[in-house]
C-alpha cells in the first residue's frame, strides 16, 4: 500500500493566502482567547514611523490561558491543535480546533508571539514566513527568548495570558483594505462576525457572569469619537476607558438587540428622548422568540427572532446605508446585514432566507435580526459555511423553523412588520417624491428662460458641472423643430438613447448620424466615420482647438462668423450667422457640421435667453 504524499510547503501557503476577508486575522484571535478562558482581550491596530515610511501593527493580548512550551507548534504547525480529544474531536465549547485560523496572522512581514505563566514569561518570532515559504518549502520559527528583548510584555499585574503582534500584515498594504482597520468599520465586524458579538450570553448564565470584554483601539478612533458621542448619533453610546495611555473602547460580550420598544407610546417617546423629527414608527424594536427548540432527534438549536425598524438598526448599526445615498465601501445594504443566519458558537456564519419555505427569497427579510444557533452545525476550514454538516439535520431544523414562522401568533407578528415595512417606504417615496418637486420647482425658476418672436417660452437646459443637460437639449430641439419644422435642412427618422442620444435622419434621401451633445468638448466618445454632423446647445471649443474621437482621429475646429443658413425655410435661407466647422486631419473622415442651437436661437430665430 502506498502512503499518499502532501505537499507541504504548498498546502502552507495556500492556507496562509487564503483567507477571503483580511478581518478574519481578528475573528481567530479572539476566538482562540476565548477558547482559552479569557476574560480581558486587548486589540490595538496602530502605524509606527520608520524611516522608510509607516509600519502597521496588530497587537492582540489576553488573559487566557497561556501557551505551553509544549505547545508551541501547535500554534505555527499546520491542522495540530489542543481543542480536540484522541479521536480527533473538538473539546466541548471549542470552535478554533480545526488548526488552520492562526495561520491567517502569518501572511505578514514578522510575527511576535509572547506568553506568560505566572513570573515566567517568554517569546518566540517567525520572521517573512512567506519569504521561507517560496525558499525552502518550509518555515521556521525562533527558539524562545526573553520577551523583553522585542519589547513587549503582557500587563504586570496578570498572572497569566497570550499575545500575539502580527507586523506589516499584507492582507492591509493597499488603501482598497486598510480602511478595513478604521475603527468604526473594524468594530462593525468585530460585533457582528466574531465571538464578541455571540449570541450565546443572552440565554447562557454561565458565559453572563464571567463578564468577558474587549478593549478595542482600531485607526482613526478619534473621528469615531468625535461623530458617536451621542444617543442622537448612536444607541447605546459606546463606552471609552484609557489604559497606559491609550483610549480603547470597551465592548461587552454579545450581540446586542434594542430594547423593546413596539406600543406608538414607547416609540413615540424614544423619538422624543432622542429628539428625532423622523417617524416614530420607524423605531419600533421586538422580539418575537427566543428559547431552545429540540427536535425529534435530539439535535436542539436555540432560536432568535427579533424585528425592527428603519431607525432602529441604524441607531446601532452605524454603518448600514441610508435611503436616497450610493453605497459605499465604508457601509452595507440592510439586505447583505438583515435576515435569517446560521450561527456555530453564538456566532453568525451565513445567511440561509431561502430556508424560509413560501418565503420571498434572499435579502427579503431587512426588518429582522434572526438567529438559528446549533452545536450541532459542522463548519467548512475558512469557518464561512456550515455545508460540512450532516444534510438530515439540516432538514429537521429547517422543517422545526417553519413549523414556528407558520405559528399564528409568530406569522401575524412578521406579517404585521413585512407590512409597516412596505408602508415606511411608500410613505418615505412620497416625502421624497415631495422633497424632489419642490428642488425642482426652485431650480426651475433659476433657470433662464428662452423667449421667442411669436411670445412662446422655452427653458434653456440645466447646466451641469460636465456642461449643458444633454437629455433636456433634445426636448430643446424637438420644440423647435415642432414650431419650425423646415427650419433644418434633415429631417429626423430615429433616435437612440441608450449610449449618449444620437438620431438617424434623412440628408437628401440618405441616411445619416447627427450626434447629440449638450455641451461639445474636445473629446467625443463615438467615431467621427459615422457621424455627419453634431448638434449641441453651446460649444466649450475656440477657433483651431483639436477635437478627438474614440479612434484618435483628429479634427480642427474652424469658426466662419459670415457664413449663411442653410434652411428649407424661406424666411431663415441665407440668413448671416457664425458657422462652425469639424476639419478632420486623415482623409478617411469627412468634415462635420456641428449645429449650435443657442447660436441658431439668437441669430437666426432672433429670440432672447434671459
Amino acid at each position: 500500500m502506498n502512503d499518499a504524499q502532501v505537499n507541504i510547503g504548498y498546502e502552507l501557503y495556500q492556507i496562509i493566502t487564503d483567507f477571503g476577508e483580511p478581518l478574519e486575522i481578528f475573528r481567530e484571535a479572539f476566538q482562540n482567547a476565548f477558547d482559552e478562558n479569557a476574560t480581558k482581550i486587548f486589540c490595538h491596530v496602530y502605524e509606527k514611523k520608520r524611516m522608510s515610511g509607516t509600519e502597521l501593527i496588530i497587537d492582540i493580548w489576553n488573559n487566557g490561558e497561556p501557551l505551553k512550551k509544549e505547545n508551541i507548534d501547535n500554534f505555527f504547525g499546520l491542522a495540530k491543535s489542543t481543542k480536540i480529544n484522541e479521536d480527533n474531536m473538538p473539546l466541548e465549547g471549542k470552535l478554533g480546533y480545526k488548526g488552520h485560523g492562526s495561520k491567517i496572522f502569518f501572511n505578514a512581514s514578522k510575527i511576535h508571539i509572547c506568553t506568560k505563566n505566572h513570573s515566567e514569561e517568554w517569546a518566540v518570532e517567525l520572521d517573512s514566513p512567506l519569504e521561507q515559504l517560496e525558499r525552502k518549502n518550509i518555515y521556521s520559527y525562533s527558539d524562545i527568548f526573553d520577551a523583553t528583548t522585542l519589547g513587549i510584555s503582557l500587563p504586570a499585574d496578570w498572572e497569566q495570558g497570550f499575545m500575539v503582534r502580527i507586523i506589516a500584515p499584507r492582507h492591509f498594504n493597499t488603501q482598497h483594505t486598510k480602511f478595513k482597520l478604521n475603527h468604526a468599520y473594524l468594530r462593525d465586524y468585530i460585533k457582528w462576525y466574531t465571538v464578541i458579538g455571540s449570541l450565546r450570553p443572552l440565554f447562557d448564565k454561565n458565559l453572563q457572569s464571567k463578564n468577558i470584554k474587549l478593549y478595542l483601539a482600531g485607526l482613526k478612533q478619534d473621528d469615531f469619537c468625535r461623530s458617536y458621542c451621542s444617543l442622537d448619533m448612536i444607541d447605546p453610546i459606546p463606552i471609552f476607558e484609557s489604559v497606559n495611555k491609550i483610549n480603547y473602547e470597551v465592548i461587552t460580550l454579545g450581540h446586542y438587540f434594542p430594547p423593546n420598544r413596539h406600543s406608538d407610546t414607547a416609540m413615540k417617546s424614544y423619538a422624543k428622548t432622542i429628539k428625532s423629527n423622523k417617524a416614530y414608527y420607524d423605531y419600533y424594536s421586538r422580539t418575537i422568540y427566543n428559547d431552545t427548540v429540540v427536535c425529534s432527534n435530539n439535535t436542539s438549536f436555540r432560536l432568535i427572532i427579533h424585528l425592527e425598524g428603519y431607525e432602529t438598526k441604524r441607531k446601532y448599526d452605524i454603518l448600514l446605508s441610508k435611503r436616497g445615498r450610493t453605497r459605499n465601501e465604508l457601509t452595507h445594504t440592510d439586505s447583505e446585514r438583515y435576515g435569517l443566519w446560521v450561527c456555530k458558537g453564538g456566532v453568525p456564519v451565513e445567511k440561509v432566507d431561502d430556508w424560509i419555505e413560501g418565503g420571498k427569497g434572499s435579502g427579503s427579510y431587512t426588518y429582522m435580526q434572526a438567529f438559528i444557533d446549533c452545536d450541532d452545525f459542522q463548519l467548512t476550514a475558512n469557518r464561512g459555511s456550515i455545508q460540512n454538516s450532516e444534510i438530515e439535520k439540516i432538514e429537521i431544523i429547517k422543517s422545526q423553523l417553519n413549523a414556528i414562522l407558520n405559528d399564528n401568533s409568530i406569522k401575524s407578528l412578521m406579517n404585521e412588520r413585512s407590512e409597516m415595512e412596505q408602508l415606511e417606504k411608500q410613505i418615505k417615496s412620497i416625502e421624497n417624491d415631495h422633497t424632489d418637486l419642490q428642488i425642482r420647482n426652485k431650480l426651475s425658476q433659476q433657470r433662464k428662460t428662452i423667449i421667442l418672436p411669436c411670445g412662446r417660452t422655452l427653458l434653456e437646459p440645466t447646466k451641469l458641472k460636465t456642461g449643458y443637460s444633454e437629455s433636456e437639449t433634445m426636448i430643446l430641439l424637438i420644440q423647435i423643430m415642432t414650431l419650425y419644422p423646415k427650419l433644418f435642412t434633415f429631417n429626423l427618422l430615429d433616435y437612440n438613447t441608450s449610449k449618449g442620444i444620437d438620431f438617424v435622419v434623412d440628408i437628401n434621401g440618405t441616411p445619416k448620424y447627427i450626434e447629440l451633445k449638450g455641451t461639445l468638448n474636445k473629446k467625443i466618445n463615438h467615431p467621427f466615420r459615422y457621424i455627419d454632423r453634431f448638434i449641441c446647445y453651446d460649444i466649450n471649443l475656440k477657433t483651431n482647438d483639436i477635437v478627438n474621437d474614440i479612434e484618435d482621429f483628429d479634427t480642427k475646429l474652424t469658426v466662419n462668423p459670415n457664413d449663411y443658413f442653410a434652411s428649407y425655410d424661406e424666411q431663415f435661407k441665407n440668413t448671416l450667422y457664425k458657422s462652425y466647422q469639424l476639419i478632420p486631419s486623415s482623409s478617411q473622415i469627412k468634415s462635420m457640421e456641428i449645429i449650435v442651437l443657442k447660436e441658431i436661437l439668437t441669430n437666426i430665430l432672433q429670440a432672447k435667453i434671459q
